[in-house]
């Protein structure tokens, strides 16, 4: 897709089924997260207009700011049977999974296994990945690093968004079918050309963080899933997260039925790999970017620091609201990423002085979860 906010990948949102009320006005739903049922009416207006305007979309926000947290919902999480929405429905967030990713590949270079400046052709030194970095008549595969894949600065075609989006509904609408890493590689390399020379300039690419989550598999001798469930998921005691390629049917059961415009869609989980195919709830989500900006997946708070401040490259010329660092997306003085599906939206974002953050998840891939972000971002600016 190539609208600034349409980033596909596929990663589904598992909720959390274990809240008990515990007064008249907070719901607990573990040691460390405490709802209140205290709400802003201007954001629940907000929230509820988004919804709206994109056909009754399933929308939940959760907000956390001073160390309090709200949730906010409006539409529906079936648009068929008018069921409404609720936190404890499973949302896909897509390339939010990418810093996901990006954690795991940040975690390896802290124990010296990598350094941003390895370059993939160490790791890959023959196969046909190596025509991904051919332009003009010259392979530049000896000059990519691992920052630029974690940047988004190789070059490399993205073999979901060059499609379009009608013609990867068409080619992909199968959920039965499965994708290895060399069927991803192929579909890049089928499509000629990189777009530039790595590191000549910034460009979206899901294939990026394919490769890299096939490095987390080569480095760690590990399959790179069964690392992030090991390092990150069991780490930040997400209980609720998962891949969607692994989900179990009681999970799948809980996922809320998303839309592209008002199709229901079937892309299958594989084809987002390691960019994108994480399952995970609202809470787990806010557990999660509070873990990971509070420096707990990494042994040194410079590791953090270090992610969220190197190889910062403007999205889109001529502004510079949105930038990207390694696999950290940057608005508003947030960080995190968003995500879309041909099902979903989403947005995990963290002010990282404040700790104020904001997960957002959509059931319709046509809407925007980062400008609804955008507008509480401004709403709280003037208040």
């Amino acid at each position: 897709m190539k609208n600034l906010f349409i980033i596909i990948c596929f990663i589904f949102i598992t909720s959390c089924n274990s809240a008990k009320k515990t007064s008249e006005n907070k719901t607990v739903i573990d040691a460390s997260t405490e709802i209140s049922s205290t709400k802003s009416a201007p954001i629940q207006a907000m929230v509820e207009a988004f919804s709206k305007i994109n056909n009754d979309a399933g929308v939940i926000l959760l907000k956390q700011s001073n160390g309090k947290s709200s949730i906010y919902s409006a539409g529906y999480a079936n648009a068929e049977t008018k069921e409404k929405v609720n936190e404890n429905y499973l949302f896909e967030i897509g390339s939010a999974s990418k810093l996901f990713t990006a954690i795991a590949i940040m975690q390896l270079i802290e124990d010296g296994k990598l350094s941003l400046n390895t370059k993939v052709s160490t790791l890959y030194p023959t196969g046909n990945i190596q025509k991904l970095a051919e332009q003009k008549g010259e392979n530049y595969w000896d000059k990519v690093t691992v920052q630029m894949l974690l940047n988004h600065t190789t070059g490399f075609i993205d073999y979901l968004n060059a499609y379009g989006d009608e013609e990867t509904l068409r080619l992909f609408n199968n959920s039965k079918k499965q994708y290895s890493f060399n069927d991803i590689i192929n579909l890049s390399i089928e499509f000629g050309d990189a777009s530039f020379i790595p590191d000549s300039k910034f460009g979206y690419s899901n294939t990026n963080y394919i490769i890299l989550g096939d490095i987390i598999s080569k480095i760690s001798k590990t399959p790179w899933r069964t690392y992030i469930e090991e390092y990150i998921f069991k780490k930040a005691d997400l209980k609720n997260t998962f891949f969607g390629s692994k989900m179990s049917q009681e999970q799948k059961e809980r996922l809320a039925t998303g839309y592209y415009n008002k199709q229901i869609t079937n892309i299958p989980y594989t084809l987002a790999g390691s960019a994108g195919s994480i399952v995970s709830n609202v809470y787990d989500l806010q557990k999660f970017i509070t873990y990971w900006a509070d420096a707990k997946f990494y042994k040194n708070s410079d590791t953090f620091n270090k992610q969220i401040t190197t190889g910062v490259h403007n999205m889109y010329p001529g502004t510079d609201m949105l930038k990207y660092a390694l696999g950290v997306f940057k608005l508003g003085g947030t960080v995190g990423h968003p995500g879309q599906t041909f099902g979903f939206q989403s947005h995990l974002a963290i002010n990282p002085i404040t700790k104020n953050s904001y997960i957002i998840l959509v059931n319709n891939a046509k809407a925007s979860s980062t400008e609804l972000l955008m507008e509480l971002l401004e709403l709280e600016k003037r208040k």
